[in-house]
């Protein structure tokens, strides 16, 4: 299971302002949350009891006493290293070494919310699919032609659409026998959430990709991967969470290309792409 923190992170940018105070309260402290009592949590965020009771089930949990259990066990093995925001004085030693710990938070994180048996009958969908969509605007719409030629190359069609007039004609002709994969940081791209909601009218299958749990992507996925980055408490770029997301798409690429039998043919494909592109060596 998540951590208490990661989950509240993911969660974020989708509680409400009273439930945001709350989460604010429990990741300033949250070595003394487990001591306090569900009056003192509402105090100390100006919130109510009831709104302490909504943020721990949105949370995963049945009640507050179980939510304060996993935060003290969580506490009681603290992780080897903290991310800590990019300050304006940080000298540049300091700025690169937080973005590389940032995007190694982001990687473990990720792989603490990720289900690979779910990943797994995904990609096993996807390699029987009649073809492959792969949905992304902006800096998604990179990483969505990065997925379509890596699955092309294992003979799977495979489609990367982010212009939004031939994202929505394309996802509006999807079908059955086809898989619609939604890129999407936000999880809430007009254009991305509206291609997944038209492809499943279609009867397409739907896979979401995004670092927010709660999300209209995920509304509109059959199955949904949330990696993860801790950018709604810092000021960082977006592009952070692009790392956990490419990662996620090598091991859907990996675990296609077993499922195949290809890993021989990619051999002898990068063999030829290497002729192709690089120069030969000097002797």
């Amino acid at each position: 299971m998540p951590s208490v923190e990661l989950t509240l992170n993911s969660l974020y940018n989708q509680l409400s302002t009273v439930e945001r105070r709350l989460a604010d309260f429990i990741l300033a402290s949250p070595e003394r949350i487990p001591g306090l009592s569900v009056k003192q949590i509402a105090s100390g965020a100006s919130a109510s009891v009831a709104a302490v009771s909504r943020l721990v089930r949105k949370a995963g949990f049945a009640g507050l006493r179980d939510f304060k259990l996993e935060l003290a066990r969580e506490r009681a093995v603290p992780p080897a290293y903290f991310y800590k925001a990019i300050e304006a004085e940080d000298s540049d030693a300091e700025l690169v070494t937080k973005v590389f710990l940032g995007n190694r938070q982001s990687l473990e994180d990720t792989l603490k919310l990720l289900d690979p048996a779910a990943l797994a009958q995904a990609v096993r969908r996807m390699v029987r699919a009649r073809a492959l969509l792969f949905f992304g605007v902006g800096s998604s719409g990179i990483l969505a032609r990065d997925a379509a030629m890596r699955f092309s190359l294992l003979g799977v069609p495979a489609q990367a659409l982010s212009d939004p007039s031939e994202v929505y004609f394309r996802a509006a002709t999807a079908r059955q026998s086809e898989v619609a994969v939604g890129l999407s940081h936000s999880g809430r791209s007009l254009a991305t959430v509206r291609a997944l909601e038209l492809a499943r009218e279609g009867q397409a299958l739907t896979i979401g990709i995004s670092n927010y749990l709660r999300s209209p992507l995920h509304a509109a996925s059959d199955f949904f991967f949330c990696t993860s980055f801790p950018e709604t408490r810092v000021t960082v770029t977006a592009l952070s969470s692009r790392v956990a997301q490419l990662c996620l798409i090598d091991a859907m690429y990996l675990l296609a290309a077993r499922l195949r039998g290809a890993p021989r043919d990619y051999e002898q494909v990068n063999r030829r792409m290497e002729k192709l592109l690089r120069l030969p060596e000097r002797s």
